[in-house]
């Protein structure tokens, strides 16, 4: 892989490129910092669109994965060493889906939870570890369109070339922590398989859905969700570029029945009023296929004080004192406090009450670092 004239490298969108670069990656030793680009506010699709890969003494691979149908041999070299990514969670599953999956993981963001620090970003944990500014301005770019700009393929090679440098950093400080134990079991736990959402309680999380107060209301919000969500994942575009959450709650609330009352729901765009008819016949569907709000189970409530109030007035203070409690155990071992214990974590164990903490721990995955360090206040 030869870089340009202006030091950006050339992407790799051929096999026989690809197995130059691999070479190049096999060849060299350490570490592969790793990272993806998506386009998830353009695209309904999750892919990648880009990946970036970079070990030092190799030349940053900027690998356009459209073109190429297998990846069997970056794949083989990656397995071979641990990856440094930063927020690993958002590429992960991405990656999966063209057969890259790590078989060790350093996280640079989890590692600078664990260490307490204030500011995660990337941009933030190279100035403050590495002393060098990181320009963060193409983030949220299409990574769909092609060409890919001059200007963002810089930004996405600069973006992972830091990685495994800070991993070093970042490693030296967990070490003088006492923390490696700890950051080895999240960096395990992040590389676990995550199962996907369910399509017919998601529809539940729209944005303002509360405002809704009827069975004919919902069901139309959920004709409308699921209608949204076809028509996206036909065009391969982001749900919201169809119809935005704030507009189908509007359209829900007011019920419309003809085109007036639908151009009056709200701020639709002209594309949902050219199709009126199409859309009023999915809130027919919805009128006839009314929906129940959802049913309370033994779980704990959402989380205001009110609602657990209301549901379970002392299991409302134990949670308020947990909370507490874990937020000063937090500040004690100078840890993010929801990397100690995830809020829902918290929630399930002021609610049940269990007998035996450690025990609900582990079924509820709690890792035995963060076991150790909060079964006590229990």
């Amino acid at each position: 892989m030869t870089p340009t004239s202006d030091g950006i490298p050339v992407v790799v969108d051929t096999h026989d490129a690809l197995q130059q670069a691999v070479a190049d990656l096999a060849a060299a030793d350490g570490p592969i910092g790793v990272d993806a680009e998506r386009a998830g506010s353009y695209r309904y699709s999750q892919r990648a669109y880009l990946i970036q890969v970079f070990r030092p003494g190799a030349p940053v691979l900027l690998l356009d994965p459209l073109p190429l149908t297998d990846l069997s041999a970056l794949s083989e070299v990656l397995d071979t060493a641990e990856w440094v990514m930063q927020a690993a969670h958002n590429d992960l599953d991405c990656l999966a889906e063209i057969g890259l999956a790590p078989t060790a993981l350093f996280d640079t963001e989890l590692a600078a939870q664990l260490l307490g620090m204030e500011r995660i970003g990337l941009a933030s944990l190279v100035e403050s570890e590495l002393g060098r500014t990181m320009r963060k301005s193409h983030g949220q770019a299409d990574w769909s369109r092609r060409p890919l700009r001059r200007s963002w393929l810089d930004y996405a090679a600069l973006d992972v070339e830091v990685l495994p440098e800070l991993r070093e950093s970042l490693a030296e400080k967990l070490t003088a922590a006492e923390k490696t134990t700890w950051a080895a079991q999240e960096f395990g736990h992040q590389m676990r398989r995550r199962e996907p959402a369910d399509p017919d309680q998601r529809w539940r999380r729209t944005n303002s859905a509360g405002r809704l107060r009827n069975d004919t209301q919902r069901g139309i919000l959920r004709a409308l969700w699921f209608h949204r969500d076809e028509l996206a994942r036909r065009r391969d575009v982001a749900v919201h570029r169809i119809l935005r959450d704030q507009a189908m709650v509007d359209i829900a609330k007011a019920v419309p029945r003809d085109r007036e009352q639908l151009r009056a729901a709200g701020d639709l765009p002209d594309s949902v009023l050219r199709r009126s008819d199409e859309w009023l016949a999915v809130v027919a569907s919805g009128i006839a296929e009314p929906v129940g709000p959802l049913r309370r189970t033994d779980g704990p409530p959402a989380r205001t004080l009110k609602a657990w109030e209301q549901r379970d007035p002392q299991a409302a203070v134990r949670w308020v004192a947990l909370r507490q409690s874990v937020t000063e155990r937090a500040e004690e071992l100078e840890v993010w406090t929801q990397t100690l214990l995830a809020p829902d974590v918290v929630a399930d164990l002021a609610w049940h009450d269990p007998e035996d903490p450690v025990v609900r721990l582990h079924e509820l995955g709690a890792r035995p670092w963060q076991i150790e360090h909060t079964a006590d206040l229990f």
